[in-house]
């Protein structure tokens, strides 16, 4: 899970990302329920309030993923690993971590849970003797096919709330933007974490 405080950042680029900065919108407090005194805007630009509304999306839907993950005591992030290996069988443990965004340690433990609970196999990789290659089990397709009929309500809701034309064009977005700050990060000489 990310610790930073999205707005605290501010997508105020040099060189070939800058980005215009216009008039601040206010801050909105991703933990106020609407019964708390409101607080002094923060003057955030519109970019810096799309990160911190980015980050506030991100925890809603692990929060709502691993509370309806509850009875199968997994979380968002096991539930995805599992469903990206049922989709590409055969990744290295390196490569489910990059897809999965995870750090290896952390992928590491994950999957040695799932193996413990059967839903994962390792065996030899069919391209590398050096790498493992993870498998879903049967018990873990069935567990990943009952699980999928909770936690893609949350597409469900996106579709109903914001229709396709809006998801696809967020999607694009969105995307495009983390290339952009992918490349800047690059550019720094820092490795993406």
């Amino acid at each position: 899970m990310l610790s930073i405080n999205a707005s605290m950042l501010m997508l105020r680029s040099r060189g070939p990302y800058a980005v215009r900065v216009s008039s601040a919108l206010p801050y909105i407090n991703p933990f106020d329920d609407g019964r708390s005194p409101t607080g002094a805007a923060a003057g955030m630009d519109e970019a810096s309030s799309l990160i911190d509304a980015v980050f506030r999306f991100e925890r809603a839907v692990t929060r709502i993923g691993n509370t309806r993950l509850r009875p199968w005591k997994m979380t968002l992030s096991s539930y995805t690993a599992l469903r990206i290996l049922a989709n590409q069988p055969h990744l290295s443990l390196a490569q489910l971590s990059r897809r999965c965004y995870a750090r290896p340690q952390t992928m590491t433990r994950m999957v040695t849970q799932l193996e413990n609970r059967g839903f994962v196999a390792r065996a030899a990789h069919p391209e590398s003797e050096r790498a493992l290659s993870l498998q879903v089990t049967e018990a873990g397709l069935a567990a990943l096919e009952e699980m999928s009929d909770e936690v893609l309500k949350i597409s469900d809701t996106l579709n109903a709330t914001l229709g396709r034309d809006d998801i696809v064009a967020t999607d694009g977005r969105l995307r495009q933007a983390a290339l952009v700050v992918e490349n800047e990060l690059r550019d720094m000489g820092r490795p993406e974490e």
